[in-house]
């Protein structure tokens, strides 16, 4: 099956930053590499909805020295650098997803099992299910 998108459970405070802030850098401890340039990043709101709340196109995934995150994305990650620095302790790197063009779905979409936080791979049935009902 074809790889249509990636999501990660985002706390409630850090998704309002990618709905009112325009912020569009996801940094994460797991790497789901396999997704790709133009697949979906999908927001799963981990706290509050508990459900899939909004997506973007994927521009890039790649894996990062927190200090380089800090440097490239300060202005466009999701976390505060503060937020970075405690969240990336004792570890060489990153998981670093660039996204954009980020839609906010009119009803969130409760996923049929729970999203561990590692995140994981969504494939077309998903997929087609999410997009079935976001409006």
């Amino acid at each position: 099956m074809e790889i249509k998108g990636v999501t990660h459970p985002v706390p409630t405070e850090y998704a309002k930053r990618i709905y009112n802030e325009s912020k569009s850098v996801f940094i994460g401890k797991r790497s789901l590499r396999k997704a790709k340039k133009g697949s979906k990043f999908i927001i799963y709101e981990s706290q509050g909805a508990r459900a899939y709340t909004g997506w973007a196109d994927v521009i890039s995934i790649e894996k990062m020295k927190p200090s380089s995150i800090s440097r490239k994305y300060k202005n466009q990650m999701i976390l505060t650098p503060e937020e970075l620095k405690e969240y990336a302790k004792n570890r060489a790197e990153m998981n670093v997803i660039v996204f954009e063009n980020f839609e906010k779905f009119q009803k969130p979409v409760v996923p049929k099992r729970f999203i561990s936080v590692g995140g994981k791979y969504i494939y077309e049935t998903e997929f087609n299910m999410i997009k079935k009902n976001k409006d």
